[in-house]
């Protein structure tokens, strides 16, 4: 595969079409009109697949961030590492465990071009940089691995990256001066980086946040910003030569009877790329599974 774009989406799962599943209906442009269903086996659609991943990774208890996250990034069954499963930003261990293992930095490694299309502020390192713990994410952290620069609010002004939300109007809310776009000007922005590096790195987390608060609207919001956006991205693919794939980290949003996380397996999606890539990504079963099918993917 030449290139491709991970969406990392946090706190999605899989669960049967309900009206306590606001995102039960997500992405069915990419899987054949069914959305996001609750499947225990893969499903192929003519240009994508769609697979069960489990974010339990045999631990008790509900799967959380740092350990989901860090599973994803390095491969390694963080949950089981440390024995339980770690919410929000990861411990020492985990850290060092990304410092070596960094899913960027690994392809790096290998001559592969990587970047993040992330949008950072200054004052978001500066404000996590005074904490006696470590209050970064796995993103960053991955991404600060692998030497990559991270791109700021320059790049955005210059089209060169996306905000969180995606369409940037959660940091203008917060007093910055800077442009909302409609998710498929973000879409177009990730297909123009593509072409910057192989590999392309973008993380949304509304869903969490959203999934968290029980914010029914907030989640509608986020279905249609993100249906419009991946469906962007999609269009702009450029047939086996390059791929988008979708995954998340542990389930929540799909399920409004609770604020917590849930234990529902994830979805894994794979868009474009060639038959050969979608029969292997058929076969990821946990979060671990990723970072290994990506290695090979390149």
């Amino acid at each position: 595969m030449e290139r491709l774009f991970l969406f990392f989406i946090d706190g999605i799962g899989l669960a049967p079409p309900s009206e306590n599943n606001p995102i039960a209906g997500m992405f069915s442009s990419l899987t054949g009109g069914l959305g996001l269903p609750d499947t225990d086996k893969p499903l192929f659609f003519p240009r994508s697949v769609l697979c069960p991943i489990d974010a339990t990774l045999g631990v008790k208890g509900e799967p959380q961030s740092a350990t989901g996250q860090t599973s994803i990034f390095t491969g390694v069954n963080a949950a089981d590492y440390l024995g339980y499963h770690l919410p929000a930003f990861p411990n020492r261990e985990l850290v060092s465990l990304i410092e070596e293992k960094s899913l960027m930095k690994a392809l790096s490694g290998k001559g592969v071009s990587v970047t993040s299309a992330n949008m950072y502020s200054h004052q978001f390192f500066t404000e996590r940089e005074k904490a006696e713990k470590n209050r970064f994410p796995v993103s960053t952290l991955t991404i600060k691995a692998s030497g990559a620069p991270f791109r700021m609010i320059e790049d955005y002004r210059k089209g060169k990256a996306v905000f969180a939300d995606i369409t940037g109007e959660l940091i203008r809310e917060r007093g910055y001066d800077i442009e909302k776009i409609e998710p498929e000007e973000a879409g177009r922005r990730i297909s123009a980086i593509m072409k910057e590096a192989r590999f392309v790195f973008f993380e949304y987390f509304m869903t969490d946040h959203y999934g968290h608060k029980r914010n029914r609207i907030g989640l509608k919001q986020s279905v249609e910003v993100l249906d419009r956006f991946a469906a962007a991205v999609a269009s702009g693919l450029d047939g086996e030569q390059e791929a988008m794939v979708i995954i998340s980290d542990h389930g929540n949003a799909e399920d409004m009877t609770t604020g917590g996380h849930t234990k529902n397996p994830v979805p894994g999606i794979l868009v474009g790329g060639g038959e050969k890539e979608r029969e292997q990504f058929a076969g990821l079963r946990d979060l671990t599974d990723l970072y290994g099918f990506l290695l090979n993917a390149f």
